[in-house]
């Protein structure tokens, strides 16, 4: 049975209070409607009858069993993250195990997870593409967003908006195929922090 817990919150356009429900779990085999509505961006969002769509901040568990995987949200920075990791520890999760900030972070996982990809090759060939753009901006956002067969497709936050770009899947697959690249089994965070050492590391090895 799913998690879910119930807030008043006050819309940030027009300050109208709201009784909302917030989904805290999310079990892909006995709840599949609530990873549908994740991947559609209808979870725990505040829709006031003013027109403003709010998502609004909470802990959520996903688990995938059959794939045996993790993945919590953990809002509220490191501090959150400790937390969460401690509750990792404490329910005695196994499988592939991920702390993520925010709702948006959990749903490029759930699409990672559904393309059969492994996220941590997949940040660091975020890292080597943003690292060959002119600008070298890293701190630019990038998302993975769909697998179309040699195909990556992404959505590259730019000052100026949005856009999609691609990129062939080969980057990807050398760096999933090297023997020494994936995270540790304690390695909970993988994500732009966790790709910029990695990069660097392989970098530095193969000099």
């Amino acid at each position: 049975m799913a998690i879910v817990g119930v807030v008043r919150v006050s819309c940030p356009a027009c300050d109208r209070s709201h009784e909302c429900k917030l989904v805290q779990s999310i079990n892909t085999r006995t709840e599949p409607d609530g990873k549908r509505r994740l991947l559609a961006g209808e979870l725990n969002v505040l829709a006031c009858p003013c027109g403003r769509l709010t998502q609004l901040a909470a802990t959520v568990v996903f688990h995938d069993p059959d794939a045996d995987y993790w993945c919590q949200v953990c809002p509220g920075g490191d501090r959150a993250m400790a937390e969460g990791e401690a509750a990792f520890r404490v329910a005695g999760a196994g499988g592939t195990r991920r702390l993520v900030p925010s709702l948006n972070a959990l749903v490029e996982k759930v699409k990672l997870l559904d393309a059969g990809l492994d996220d941590w090759a997949i940040e660091m060939a975020k890292v080597l593409l943003l690292a060959s753009r002119e600008d070298r901006d890293l701190e630019l956002v990038l998302l993975f967003d769909s697998l179309d067969g040699d195909t990556l497709h992404w959505v590259l936050f730019e000052p100026a908006g949005p856009r999609v770009m691609a990129s062939p899947r080969s980057v990807y697959t050398k760096l999933a195929a090297r023997p020494h690249g994936s995270p540790g089994p304690l390695e909970l965070r993988i994500d732009r922090a966790w790709a910029v050492d990695a990069v660097r590391t392989m970098i530095a090895g193969a000099n």
